[in-house]
């Protein structure tokens, strides 16, 4: 369904990098990127931030949402502005959490989790959520306040 594995090895060889060079930056292992190149595992969502901040691009882009390369308003995360962002969305579209875990495949208790910030969602779930709404994974982290991706 989504295809970010593509993007981010693309990047690193056009920038002429081994899976070991990126695995350094990011403070893992060479085996744990490798596996994220090619979608076997998530990414977690600090450390996909930290890829797009090495390679200077918007996370829409990053992430194959967008095939435009747009500066960010912030380089971080704000993950208690996601956590607001999640609930205002969900408000906005007459949704209980139940009617949107349902939609995009999670538990209920797991959303809320997430409105709560008791818990991170990862990359991957980010991801159904911002394709549902069809709007920017930037805006809904708290790169930007821009909704449109």
């Amino acid at each position: 369904m989504f295809k970010y594995e593509t993007r981010i090895a693309d990047l690193r060889v056009d920038n002429d990098l081994k899976q070991k060079d990126i695995a350094e930056q990011l403070d893992i292992t060479r085996s744990l990127y490798s596996l994220w190149e090619i979608g076997k595992c998530d990414i977690p969502l600090l450390k996909i931030n930290e890829l797009a901040n090495f390679y200077k691009v918007n996370l829409d882009y990053l992430l194959g949402i967008s095939n435009v390369v747009t500066k960010t308003e912030r380089n971080s995360i704000n993950l208690d502005l996601l956590c607001k962002r999640l609930r205002e969305l969900r408000i906005e579209n007459k949704l209980t959490e139940e009617n949107l875990g349902n939609k995009i495949g999670l538990a209920q208790q797991t959303y809320d989790n997430y409105e709560k910030g008791t818990r991170i969602p990862t990359t991957f779930k980010v991801l159904y959520i911002v394709k549902y709404y069809n709007i920017s994974f930037d805006y809904i982290v708290g790169r930007t306040d821009n909704r449109n991706n």
